[in-house]
């Protein structure tokens, strides 16, 4: 990734909405659940769309990033699976494979709002193919997104 993209992801990073811990949940939430199903877009525009069946997550991930040009595919969309957990604020993981070979993952945790907003928050992890061993130091990266539900 050059350092123009890297400069452009931080500077997005650093502006974008955050959520700070005074944010987190309250007894006095108005939604009582947060629900992993619906659509969900995170600070950088890539949309997150899955459904929810009991412990199962399945879905559409569209990034609005790339690595480089072209290795997320085409569409720029991979099919999500995952899991998530029980609980008002379930933990939540769930990955894909990029058209290209290479595999993302994020972990995380579904959070409610003060306002009853719904977000998760996560951890990712995007694992770019290797041509050889040599150059396997440079093929994994690591992040976070805020997810918004739409």
């Amino acid at each position: 990734m050059s350092s123009l993209m890297w400069y452009s992801v931080f500077v997005t990073l650093i502006t974008s909405r955050t959520v700070s811990a005074n944010e987190s949940s309250t007894l006095d939430m108005k939604v009582s659940s947060c629900n992993i199903t619906g659509v969900w877009s995170n600070e950088l525009g890539s949309t997150l769309r899955v459904k929810a069946e009991g412990s199962e997550v399945r879905g559409v991930y569209q990034t609005a990033v790339e690595s480089t040009r072209g290795a997320a595919g085409l569409h720029r969309t991979a099919q999500i699976i995952g899991v998530v957990g029980n609980g008002t604020q379930p933990a939540v993981s769930f990955s894909v494979l990029w058209e290209k070979g290479s595999c993302s993952a994020w972990l995380g945790q579904c959070f409610i709002l003060r306002d009853g907003e719904q977000v998760l928050k996560t951890f990712w992890m995007l694992r770019s193919v290797a041509d050889n061993l040599a150059g396997d130091w440079g093929s994994t990266r690591l992040g976070e997104d805020l997810f918004f539900k739409t």
